[in-house]
């Protein structure tokens, strides 16, 4: 398809037409900015750029908090080349591939099973979340792999212990990055706090320049770019108006919908749908009450329910609250849950947008979907 072709012929295009003459080693006073040739087209926070040396790059990450800063600039370089004392002003090097990592979310050892770098992960926090038969999980329990575990309080002790040149986590707003071992790098993963799908699954290209799979990560996103492309195509071309959608439920008497220009509203939206709150600005959540919701929300077509541990039913949504019987997505069958704990759908939102994409379309338009495709994560509430 011509139209979902266009960015990756120009990432093509920027990767043969390099400027300027290749080198063979680092000049001290070498400026990246003006060299290096521009890798990533979608993400807003991550900026990576090939330089002018085999398998060199620039990466830098945006602070989402503040447009003006950066929560790290990183030289990738691998180890076999020298740097001179005084090259990596203002930058962090980290020498590449990365050979002992420990990673703060099965979110990327999810992307690094994809890209075969496994053998990098030497830590990981958070492992009891990852699901039982994840090949993470087993070299877990085979004490190949440390568990640090929670991610927001981590065990220094293990993370000393397993010894990592580079630690790889999601930056919270406010929060002060964990201790690290002397000699390991902190790589702040932004990728969560992208508003665009295709944005988020752009940070592979990272993660495949950072333990020396960068063609795997390349020909990955590639795929997913002409396979989100084509749905979305699918979706815009769908007959009918625009179905409503109602996300989620309420909890502790607040209710959170996504803003206007969030990541879920932009994934409806491709899908060929809308929210009732697609209007509004904003890139995260909305919180709202219960009245507010039925206000915006009564007439919605559809109702999807993500939750932790049990697959929603009928009965379990009328019992958070009795009002939840009154929007008709609920009186026509048409909730739709997905259980979280046994469904890969939060590792595969970030780096397989196209995935869900093709779920939703299925719900919403399934006409516009091949003759008996299966829904992966989401199943009708009984």
């Amino acid at each position: 398809m011509r139209k979902s072709l266009i960015p990756v012929l120009i990432a093509a295009i920027a990767l043969i037409a390099c400027s300027g003459p290749k080198q063979d080693k680092f000049n001290a006073g070498d400026d990246f900015d003006t060299v290096a040739d521009t890798l990533t087209l979608h993400a807003s926070l991550l900026t990576l750029s090939r330089l002018p040396i085999a398998g060199a790059a620039a990466a830098d990450i945006r602070s989402p908090w503040d447009s003006s800063a950066f929560l790290a600039r990183l030289l990738l370089v691998p180890r076999d080349s020298t740097l001179p004392e005084d090259l990596a002003v203002g930058r962090t090097v980290v020498r590449t591939p990365l050979t002992c990592a420990a990673v703060f979310s099965g979110v990327h050892t999810s992307a690094l099973a994809e890209l075969g770098a496994l053998d990098a992960l030497v830590a990981v926090a958070d492992g009891s979340y990852i699901p039982a038969g994840d090949t993470v999980r087993t070299l877990i329990a085979r004490g190949d792999v440390a568990d640090l575990g929670p991610a927001q309080s981590p065990s220094l002790e293990r993370l000393i212990a397993a010894a990592p040149d580079a630690v790889l986590l999601s930056p919270m707003q406010g929060e002060r990055m964990p201790a690290v071992p002397k000699g390991a790098v902190i790589i702040p993963m932004a990728d969560y706090l992208e508003n665009s799908p295709i944005g988020r699954a752009e940070w592979i290209l990272l993660l495949g320049m950072l333990f020396g799979h960068d063609s795997e990560a390349m020909a990955i996103f590639d795929r997913v770019v002409n396979d989100y492309c084509d749905l979305q195509l699918s979706a815009e071309l769908a007959p009918g108006p625009k179905p409503l959608v109602l996300t989620d439920t309420e909890y502790s008497g607040a209710w959170y919908v996504p803003a206007g220009q969030s990541y879920m509203a932009r994934m409806i939206a491709d899908a060929g749908a809308r929210t009732p709150w697609s209007d509004t600005p904003g890139t995260g959540s909305l919180t709202l009450d219960m009245e507010r919701v039925l206000a915006g929300a009564a007439n919605a077509d559809f109702w999807l329910i993500r939750s932790y541990g049990s697959m929603p039913s009928l009965a379990s949504v009328r019992a958070i609250n009795p009002l939840n019987a009154n929007f008709k997505a609920f009186r026509e069958g048409a909730v739709y849950g997905c259980d979280t704990e046994k469904s890969p759908i939060f590792n595969d939102t970030a780096f397989h947008p196209e995935r869900v994409l093709a779920d939703l379309i299925a719900i919403f338009h399934p006409e516009a979907m091949a003759a008996g495709y299966q829904l992966r994560y989401y199943r009708k509430a009984q």
